[in-house]
């Protein structure tokens, strides 16, 4: 606010002059007559004090924003439907440049080895080859043929023939049937119950597990909405008491004395 100065006058040569503060709102008034009737001044700041601060509205509901329907288009765009605290977002995503090749990736380690696969079939006898013009390697000697059946006994020859050789060691038979299992004896009676054993020391106490670690802090809030601003305060205004008549307004006043006899204000006083 800036300086405010009222001029009260009674006639040409006789002043009072108002001055007001704006900084601290102190009033000071200067009377320079010779003599003035009785005044009585009260005034107040242009400014009202300020109103009573609005009570904070209540937080409003947490916005949900789901997805809907991602299209693809020539040019992106976003829309938002529905109303708070229910929303959907729809979004439409142009389709990019399809991007250069990278580089080709360095070769992968070789993989363990699968398992073998089972024998195929035999396949059909080929055609017999032309014979061979070179004797090939003598084969294996082959397994002894059974014994052929003995002969019909000759007659008794009268001269001793020589003895033949021996023949081979004849195979080993087999082993017979073991034997049927011979009858249990009886159950020996049961031995006298030993005496119990000495109790064991109790086992240290295990270690104390690490505690777990705290869990992550829960987001916060949103910020309820600002209340409504309070009522502006009055205005203020500039109040004269009689003698003094205001010709002016509340907030520019021009005050003139009215006539009196009353000589108790002196030349030069000051009111503060």
């Amino acid at each position: 606010m800036s300086d405010t100065t009222v001029v009260v006058s009674q006639n040409p040569t006789s002043n009072t002059i108002v001055n007001i503060d704006p900084q601290t709102g102190e009033t000071e008034i200067i009377v320079v007559a010779e003599s003035q009737p009785d005044i009585s001044v009260v005034i107040s700041n242009d400014q009202g004090p300020q109103g009573i601060q609005g009570v904070t509205g209540p937080t409003g509901p947490a916005n949900v924003l789901s997805i809907g329907t991602v299209t693809g288009g020539a040019t992106a765009a976003a829309t938002i439907t529905g109303t708070t605290p229910t929303q959907t977002l729809s979004l439409v995503l142009p389709t990019g440049a399809t991007g250069a090749t990278g580089p080709t990736g360095a070769t992968g380690s070789t993989g363990a080895t699968g398992a073998t696969g089972s024998t195929g079939s035999t396949g059909p006898t080929g055609a017999t080859g032309a014979a061979s013009t070179v004797a090939g390697p003598t084969g294996p000697t082959g397994a002894t043929g059974a014994t052929g059946p003995t002969g019909a006994t000759g007659a008794s020859s009268t001269v001793a023939g020589p003895t033949g050789p021996t023949g081979p060691t004849g195979a080993t038979g087999s082993t017979g049937a073991t034997g049927a299992t011979g009858l249990t004896g009886p159950t020996g009676a049961t031995g006298a119950t030993g005496s119990t054993g000495a109790t064991g020391s109790t086992g240290p106490t295990g270690a104390t597990g690490s505690t777990g670690a705290t869990g992550a802090t829960g987001s916060t809030g949103s910020t309820g909405a600002t209340g409504s601003t309070g009522p502006t305060g009055p205005s203020g205004v500039i109040a004269v008491v009689s003698p003094i008549v205001n010709s002016g307004s509340t907030t520019s006043a021009n005050l003139s004395f009215a006539e009196s006899d009353d000589q108790s204000i002196l030349p030069n006083q000051v009111f503060g």
